[in-house]
């Protein structure tokens, strides 16, 4: 089975080697830490390049918040997040961004296990979703989309919509009638599901009905401009699949 990979966001030497001290004796066959990071841009940075598994992080990061690197970063709504904090009242807001568990400070085995055994259990329920969703994709394209939100369940037709964007955990709809719905999934769940559509991830945060898009812009990094001239970044990890997606490539 492959090792899940593992980032430590934290700017407490001692606090990093206990933690890959535990880790390194007790779940080497589980998990490899694989990058560290001890402030928030350090943090920002490796993230917006790499997507672990699993992301140990400290609450309080040289005097800043590191839920700001949750909200700046949707995707990370899909990666299992274990907080280390010696602060019991940021767990609230904590369990607000849907973290996976909260261990306290100073570490103790025990409860470090406990949340690692919860990752895996995420996981393994996330990897049996999809085998599920890949068997059940639709061989036609999708006509209509059910989204469902804390009180109402709206049906929308696909080719309504220019494009969704991720909102943490959740997932929001731009309509051509320049109204928006908010769906309780997360952006990954609606790209699959409309795989066989006219959409396209073309950035960790949007997945753009290409029926709306007029242009790529280059100047300054790589932007989609659509039919209400909105402009969509593209990151450089999706430009060369969107190349081959006009046949550019």
């Amino acid at each position: 089975m492959k090792k899940l990979e593992a980032f430590i966001i934290e700017d407490d030497k001692d606090h990093i080697a206990v933690l890959q001290m535990y880790l390194s004796t007790h779940c080497k066959d589980i998990l490899e830490v694989t990058a560290t990071a001890s402030t928030i841009k350090d943090a920002t940075d490796l993230l917006k390049e790499n997507r672990p598994d699993l992301m140990f992080l400290d609450v309080d990061i040289q005097g800043e918040s590191s839920f700001q690197i949750l909200e700046k970063l949707p995707f990370l709504s899909e990666v299992e997040i274990i907080i280390t904090s010696s602060h019991r009242e940021y767990a609230l807001e904590a369990f607000k961004h849907l973290v996976t568990d909260y261990v306290l400070k100073p570490l103790q085995l025990e409860p470090l296990l406990v949340a690692i055994q919860k990752v895996q259990k995420n996981i393994a329920l996330k990897a049996l979703a999809n085998e599920k969703n890949e068997s059940a994709e639709p061989a036609e394209p999708l006509k209509r989309l059910a989204i469902p939100s804390v009180e109402t369940v709206e049906i929308i037709a696909v080719d309504e919509v220019m494009y969704l964007e991720s909102e943490g955990r959740y997932t929001t709809f731009y309509l051509k009638d320049n109204t928006t719905q908010t769906a309780s999934k997360n952006l990954g769940e609606y790209e699959k599901l409309l795989s066989n559509n006219s959409f396209l991830r073309i950035h960790h945060s949007f997945l753009v009905n290409m029926d709306f898009a007029l242009n790529i812009h280059k100047k300054d990094g790589f932007y989609l401009r659509m039919t209400t001239q909105k402009y969509l970044p593209i990151s450089k990890r999706k430009i060369n699949t969107l190349y081959r997606y006009l046949n550019l490539k």
